[in-house]
């Protein structure tokens, strides 16, 4: 069974908000089209401002009433769906209607703010829909973005993000090499063997992707623990210690906020298998505790 950690929860459930509201959007609004439209410009002032976000839902079966709002595109492909994607969406009001001589359905439209009637007919199959609700400057941001300045911030602020990832990761990888290059230097020296090494190597590579749940090696719970607590952070030292279980020689390594991982030969060699009645003691040894 599979474990979430509680960051990776919140993010499991914002997907699955995020998803409700993009599928259900739709569906609630029973259009073909995603329900969102952006206001640009002043030409529906004071009704709508430049930046405002409208929701739309499916225009009204049959012709559509003088005094309407609607949603529509100046179709040049021939697809509305395609249209909808790539043309600029108006929001102007209905101010006629023109039925030609095989039935097709066609609007005059205006913007409440302007003087004169748009240049052209919308074509009923044009039209995406009617507003049903309006946020206030919800789309200003799309619209900074869409203009130069904007794209040029918007290239900025992703770049930093990435570059800021990408130090961050180089430091993460620079703290475990350092850390690895310490056990490293204990298989070299004799005080831990390559087999300990094997065992805590993948620990402090993946360590944020393992649960402390299930696991049974009391020196990779301990290690785990320890690191969870910010044990890799920077300002940790290692120390000679006498191992409080056996007496053995041992290396701890203590952290800056003083929290200890201590690592025995002895104790976490598996040929070394102590008593049943002694592993209690040897897990209280291995679990990071407050140093000193």
């Amino acid at each position: 069974m599979v474990r979430l950690s509680r960051g990776a929860k919140v993010e499991v459930a914002i997907v699955g908000l995020v998803a409700a509201v993009i599928i259900g959007l739709p569906l609630y609004t029973q259009t073909s089209n995603y329900p969102l439209a952006i206001v640009q410009g002043n030409s529906m002032y004071p009704t709508f401002h430049n930046g405002d976000l409208e929701i739309f839902a499916k225009p009204p079966s049959g012709m559509i009433a003088n005094g309407t709002i609607i949603v529509f595109v100046q179709s040049e492909t021939g697809v509305t769906a395609l249209d909808s994607l790539i043309r600029p969406v108006v929001i102007h009001r209905v101010v006629g209607t023109v039925v030609q001589a095989n039935g097709d359905v066609y609007y005059r439209t205006k913007g409440d703010n302007n003087q004169y009637v748009d240049p052209q007919l919308v074509e009923a199959s044009h039209v995406l829909g009617v507003p049903i609700r309006s946020i206030p400057e919800g789309g200003i941001l799309v619209l900074f973005f869409e203009s130069p300045e904007g794209l040029v911030a918007l290239i900025g602020m992703i770049s930093l993000y990435y570059l800021g990832k990408y130090e961050v990761k180089l430091k993460d990888d620079e703290t475990k090499e350092t850390f690895l290059g310490e056990l490293t230097k204990l298989v070299l020296e004799g005080e831990i063997s390559a087999d300990v090494f094997k065992r805590l190597e993948p620990v402090v590579k993946y360590g944020k992707r393992i649960q402390l749940d299930d696991l049974n090696d009391d020196l990779i719970i301990s290690l785990l623990a320890w690191m969870k607590k910010g044990g890799l952070e920077k300002g940790w030292k290692a120390t000679n210690v006498d191992c409080p279980v056996c007496s053995s020689r041992a290396t701890s390594f203590v952290s800056a906020k003083d929290t200890s991982f201590t690592v025995c030969q002895h104790c976490a060699s598996p040929q070394d298998v102590l008593p049943r009645v002694e592993r209690k003691v040897v897990e209280t040894h291995f679990i990071a505790e407050p140093a000193g």
